[in-house]
């Protein structure tokens, strides 16, 4: 198996990046050395409906961490990103009915804002509904400072309707808990909880019929034809920004469910609302198999998380929905022709020279 989930440059609009040069700056970070590092200018933030590379994007805040010296560089930036910096989608969900109006759009139409990209609200038994956010480019290993910046942006939407003391119940991240952890405690006054499958806020359906204080349904439609418009430019123009394909869906549902074991065609189907066996009809008409779509989604995201120093090989398997390591080691060793180990061990040594290169 060679390059897991191989798909196109990922990118992001430069809406994400709005405000990004005085809050780097402030922060004490030379924002055009920076910028220079991770694959950027500064010229390219001044568009907010340009496409920026979203391994730069990502690679920027990593960047910016390691100048400053500030470990939670990203976690302070999403507190302070109000919905409107972040250009169109931000405006859909400000222009929205209802605070759940707002994360449902969002939700959405966060694919034609980034592309590559998870997003889905989840409303659970408990009464609780939970927003998943996760970057599915598996060669985007540097991705923390994103995931919390997005949490935050994300909070800030429901702050509008639900007024700046509202707080959710959770805030899960992908990434292993990191020092200073109790930061993030501070910043979303929640539960946070680390190592996760995915990014999600975990909040409360009930006040979501509040109105949202700028709701226009005829602006949310102008705002809506736009991003869905400019979607369509950037992806003609041979860049990346298209609402998720029947395979990305469907890799992102497998990723979600895959340390609870919840992903099996028939799982996959019923979070479609269709019978399995349409479900397995779709994917037969773009010469899909299911099996092997799993296969290429564990892997990659095998590789993700060897590529990351935290999690032992215990861990890895029981998250990719193996209930023994050995299992996994097989697996691995069958996709990559290498042990999970060996394939650390050599990517180690990849990165060691690049950096002293």
């Amino acid at each position: 198996m060679s390059d897991p989930m191989q798909s196109p440059t990922s990118g992001v609009l430069a809406a994400a990046a709005t405000g990004v040069e005085d809050f780097i700056t402030s922060r004490g970070g030379d924002i055009d050395r920076i910028a220079g590092r991770s694959g950027l200018s500064t010229g390219q933030f001044a568009l907010p409906t340009d496409m920026l590379d979203l391994t730069a994007y990502c690679r920027l805040f990593e960047e910016a961490a390691r100048e400053t010296q500030d470990g939670n560089l990203g976690l302070w930036f999403g507190q302070q990103f109000q919905p409107e910096m972040l250009g169109l989608v931000g405006y859909i969900a400000l222009l929205s009915a209802t605070a759940e109006d707002a994360v449902r759009n969002l939700a959405s139409h966060f694919g034609y804002h980034q592309c590559n990209t998870h997003t889905q609200l989840i409303e659970q038994e408990n009464g609780l509904l939970r927003l998943e956010y996760a970057i599915q480019d598996p060669s985007i290993t540097q991705r923390r400072h994103d995931a919390e910046l997005t949490m935050g942006m994300f909070c800030n939407v429901l702050r509008h309707a639900m007024g700046e003391d509202w707080v959710p119940e959770a805030v899960l991240f992908e990434h292993h808990q990191p020092e200073q952890a109790h930061e993030h405690r501070d910043a979303f006054q929640a539960d946070i909880r680390f190592g996760h499958v995915t990014n999600a806020l975990l909040f409360r359906k009930a006040g979501l019929e509040r109105p949202m204080p700028k709701a226009n349904a005829n602006m949310l439609e102008i705002m809506r034809a736009s991003l869905i418009s400019l979607s369509r430019n950037h992806h003609s123009n041979g860049q990346s920004a298209s609402a998720p394909s029947l395979k990305e869906q469907i890799a992102s549902m497998i990723r979600s469910g895959l340390a609870e074991r919840c992903c099996t065609l028939s799982d996959i189907a019923q979070r479609m609302n269709m019978p399995a066996w349409t479900l397995q009809r779709r994917l037969a008409q773009f010469n899909l198999s299911f099996g092997t779509l799993l296969e290429e989604v564990r892997y990659a995201e095998a590789c993700r998380q060897l590529g990351q120093a935290g999690p032992d090989m215990g861990e890895i398997a029981l998250a990719l929905g193996y209930t023994e390591t050995s299992a996994f080691s097989r697996a691995f060793r069958k996709w990559s022709g290498l042990s999970p180990r060996a394939w650390r061990e050599q990517q180690l040594i990849k990165a060691t020279l690049l950096n002293a290169g």
